[in-house]
């Protein structure tokens, strides 16, 4: 998180939108990617939430690559993505190269129903129709 103190000028969204962008695409039928870039905090976090919360196809990847900052709500938003995945018969697979978030998602969550990947490349040549 950056040491400016933001001042909120807008709307929440507004002012989420300002730290992070969430965009969803699928590549190939069956297959949902769920891109973050920029900082997930508590001021952000609807913006994964929504995306999360929005139809999800039977594969999920979640790309963190250009996350820059995951603070605990960010860490919630993931768990309540795997939980739901779970509940519906889904997977749920995660792109964290090695930088900082990483090392928080190492550390303070270890959810073994996600698997894990260091780019999308990887995980998309790796697991054509899904994770596993």
């Amino acid at each position: 998180m950056s040491s400016e103190r933001r001042v909120p000028t807008g709307s929440p969204r507004q002012e989420a939108a300002k730290i992070l962008s969430v965009e969803r695409t699928e590549p190939r039928p069956g297959l949902l990617v769920i891109s973050a870039a920029g900082e997930i905090d508590a001021v952000s976090v609807r913006l994964l939430q929504r995306a999360t919360w929005q139809d999800l196809a039977p594969v999920t990847v979640l790309d963190l690559s250009r996350v820059t900052y995951l603070g605990a709500a960010g860490l919630r938003a993931l768990g309540q993505a795997s939980e739901r995945a779970e509940a519906e018969g889904r997977r749920l697979c995660l792109v964290s190269p090695p930088h900082p978030v990483s090392a928080v998602l190492l550390t303070f969550w270890r959810d073994e129903r996600v698997s894990r990947h260091p780019t999308l490349a990887e995980a998309l040549r790796a697991h054509p129709v899904g994770c596993d």
